[in-house]
């Protein structure tokens, strides 16, 4: 039985194959990586913040609404104008903290999406970028 033994051209075009491997991963997709775990981890601290202002906005809230209730309260002891003066205060205060904090978290949103677009605008260039740099060093000349 005869045995095949690898020439010297099938060795070069592993040692060729793994030093591509080597700068694929070194110079494309670790930085790649590490720009998308940034971005995630930026995302991650905004919808962080967007929770804590949630929270905030429910404590608000729920300090309005006690407020309301004590407002009503004092406002049955009172004449009939009294009531409707204090129910309408309540009812401005409690519109006026539900406008700020939807105000609060669409900015956040907004901001959210824009970074998101931006990140994925600069990810899609610099991936064009390194294509391009990619096959010129694939190919061993100049591709336009």
């Amino acid at each position: 039985m005869e045995q095949i033994m690898p020439n010297s051209s099938l060795i070069m075009q592993a040692v060729i194959f793994l030093v591509a491997l080597y700068v694929i991963k070194a110079f494309i997709l670790s930085p790649i990586s590490e720009v998308l775990k940034g971005r995630g981890e930026q995302i991650e601290g905004a919808e962080e913040e967007a929770q804590r202002l949630k929270e905030e906005t429910d404590r608000l809230d729920a300090s309005y609404r006690a407020r309301i209730a004590e407002a009503r309260s004092r406002a049955q002891q009172e004449r009939a104008k009294a009531r409707e003066e204090a129910r309408g205060e309540a009812r401005e205060h409690l519109g006026k903290a539900r406008e700020e904090a939807q105000g609060i978290l669409e900015g956040i949103r907004a901001e959210i999406s824009q970074e998101s677009a931006e990140a994925r605008g600069r990810l899609r260039e610099e991936a064009a970028g390194l294509s391009h740099i990619l096959t010129e060093k694939l190919l061993g000349r100049p591709v336009s």
